[in-house]
């Protein structure tokens, strides 16, 4: 088309007709503009197109690791459930005057250096993070959530999970330990009873246990809004 625009202006300065030569030459130079335009326009649509499709991509996999997360929670406080029980137990043992059956004191009292922690999978987001790529997700409130949820899980490992963890490990473990195969002692079950030791332990233990549920359940709350959030993203409603 080009081509043939610029042979039409060579025939007219070639015929002196000057006033149509310019008129050729404007509509040749509109003709190019028009093109580089066009050509904009659609590298601007291939480049939205391709970060749609990586946008996606992000998406699905975030989805997946939240789905991860929330198996995790779930199995974690299945099994604080169990610790529970075995906790409320021990220290009906400990202090009820009509419990007089020492193995129940003996096979509960491990259940004090037991302790569960939370690792979320993260590798999605924090891929994003390092490598920029962050702003790809178009939903500022979705990226918004995003970090408020793991914000919340380092607050909780840092938080709940690290004191059960630590008095878990450092407080109950040597005091337990010192007392070798608890199971073959010969300590009477007056030796355990009103044991403040045992019993402070067993009441702290089992309201960090407790809180420790309920933040999980709050948190698998929140992780299903994001998988609701990603699901309307990626138009699987």
């Amino acid at each position: 088309m080009i081509k043939f625009f610029r042979k039409i202006r060579y025939d007219l300065m070639s015929l002196g007709k000057t006033s149509k030569y310019l008129k050729y030459a404007l509509g040749e130079i509109i003709l190019v503009v028009i093109g580089i335009l066009i050509a904009l326009q659609i590298n601007n649509w291939n480049i939205a197109n391709k970060d749609k499709k990586k946008e996606a991509v992000y998406l699905s996999k975030i989805e997946s690791n939240l789905e991860d997360d929330i198996a995790l929670y779930k199995s974690i406080m299945s099994q604080d459930s169990t610790m529970l029980d075995q906790l409320n137990i021990l220290m009906r043992s400990l202090t009820d005057e009509s419990e007089t059956e020492i193995l129940k004191i003996r096979r509960n009292i491990p259940f004090l250096m037991t302790t569960q922690s939370f690792t979320p999978n993260k590798t999605t987001f924090d891929n994003m993070i390092s490598s920029g790529q962050v702003e790809i997700i178009t939903n500022d409130s979705l990226v918004e959530q995003l970090f408020l949820y793991y914000r919340e899980v380092n607050l909780l490992n840092n938080g709940i999970d690290k004191a059960l963890l630590d008095y878990s490990r450092n407080t109950f473990g040597p005091f337990i330990l010192s007392y070798g195969d608890i199971n073959h002692r010969n300590e009477d079950i007056d030796h355990y009873k009103n044991h403040p030791f045992l019993v402070n332990g067993t009441f702290f233990k089992l309201n960090m246990v407790s809180g420790q549920i309920r933040a999980y359940d709050q948190q698998i709350k929140r992780a299903q809004n994001l998988i609701d959030m990603v699901k309307n993203e990626l138009g699987d409603d």
